[in-house]
């Protein structure tokens, strides 16, 4: 390792400006601003993402990082270096030997109860829209708010309060607020079969798949991201699409994410300070991505957490939380783009480049805007390094 190197940055390019070689990166709490990468497949994103992650590692900082295709997760497994093999917490679904439980219902403080179900709701929401309805939202708010309330409910007890009068019985005894109390007593035997009918279907159908049964159910192995979060551990989730569906794909990524969320919303009880340094890297994530994204960006990095978001071009991003994320994050970076956002990015990096310029990038070579101790930089180019240049 070189002994220039500043300790307080991640490092991941150099400059190419009149062949001008110079090393540089970013400085950690200016990364707690967020960071979006473009770029089309092939140009580079991923071993920019690689770069970042495997310094994030070696100094002992916490992450959670979610691969849709498999390939970087593979690559990263096999460069985490002896001393930090156990802290890896891997969630491969297609894995039959899979231990890890995860239950995100699990012991969420009262006051945060209402966010997580609302986070919850916004996911079914956007997988569901077609079959989305008031009444449909209206149930499941109440139903998932009297399984936060439990001692002990899982995913699948969404199914079965309103299946089992003597679970639903149960729970009622446990529920805080008289408004759930008067949902179940009074509100609910009015509805008709039909109206449950859509909820046994989707709920049913994602609960059944044996992977997704035994990772939210069956597994014994507890996991809390919140442990994950605090003690920075290295968290990869595997998304295996051709294994369990698209949209139990979807769903588990982003439960995933809002817990990871909630994680570091309760750490306002830990005095700033103690807040150790978590990064969450999301790779393709409009894919999984809910509308909630603009209250992370905006929120988490006052408890120490960053995110990098990564995906192939804007057309994947829903108009709305595309003008969230591009206003709310301190860091973009650019490979070579497609010719509709680079138009776009022409304007975002306005006077210095042309769209020309974003669409004839050769691989891992960038423009991009820098956040610099607390503000953004003009816009430059570079190219990206891979970790085995910066720390051969």
């Amino acid at each position: 390792m070189f002994p220039f190197l500043n300790p307080n940055i991640s490092y991941f390019a150099e400059s190419n400006f009149r062949e001008e070689r110079k090393r540089f990166g970013i400085y950690q709490n200016d990364r707690l601003f967020h960071m979006a990468i473009f770029g089309k497949t092939g140009a580079g994103k991923t071993t920019l993402i690689e770069t970042l992650v495997l310094q994030d590692i070696i100094k002992k900082r916490g992450v959670f990082l979610v691969d849709v295709h498999g390939d970087m997760s593979t690559s990263l497994l096999e460069q985490i270096p002896e001393n930090r093999k156990k802290d890896i917490v891997f969630i491969d679904l297609s894995d039959p030997n899979l231990k890890w439980k995860y239950n995100p219902l699990r012991s969420v403080p009262y006051e945060k109860r209402s966010l997580v179900a609302s986070h919850i709701l916004d996911t079914l929401k956007k997988l569901w829209s077609s079959a989305w309805g008031p009444k449909m939202e209206h149930i499941l708010r109440y139903i998932l708010l009297s399984l936060l309330d439990q001692p002990s409910a899982h995913f699948s007890d969404i199914i079965r309060i309103l299946q089992d009068k003597e679970y639903r019985d149960s729970c009622i005894h446990h529920l805080v607020s008289s408004e759930l109390r008067n949902f179940w007593k009074k509100e609910f035997k009015n509805y008709k079969p039909n109206d449950l009918i859509p909820i046994y279907n989707k709920i049913g159908a994602f609960v059944a798949h044996p992977a997704v049964k035994k990772l939210l159910h069956s597994n014994t192995e507890e996991l809390r991201l919140s442990i994950v979060m605090n003690s920075q551990k290295i968290c990869i989730l595997r998304i295996a699409k051709g294994f369990i569906g698209q949209d139990a794909s979807f769903l588990l990524s982003s439960l995933f994410i809002n817990s990871f969320a909630s994680a570091a919303f309760s750490r306002v009880v830990i005095p700033k300070k103690d807040r150790k340094p978590f990064f969450i890297y999301l790779d393709e994530y409009p894919s999984y991505m809910t509308p909630n994204i603009g209250i992370m960006l905006s929120e988490l990095r006052k408890f120490n957490v960053g995110l990098i978001l990564a995906c192939q071009h804007l057309g994947m991003i829903e108009p709305r939380l595309k003008e969230s994320i591009l206003g709310n994050v301190g860091t973009i970076i650019c490979f070579r783009l497609g010719v509709h956002d680079a138009n776009y990015f022409t304007k975002e990096f306005y006077p210095i480049f042309e769209a020309s310029d974003f669409t004839n990038l050769s691989n891992y070579e960038i423009y991009l805007r820098l956040f610099i101790l607390g503000k953004a930089s003009i816009a430059f180019s570079a190219r990206t390094l891979r970790y085995a240049d910066i720390f051969p």
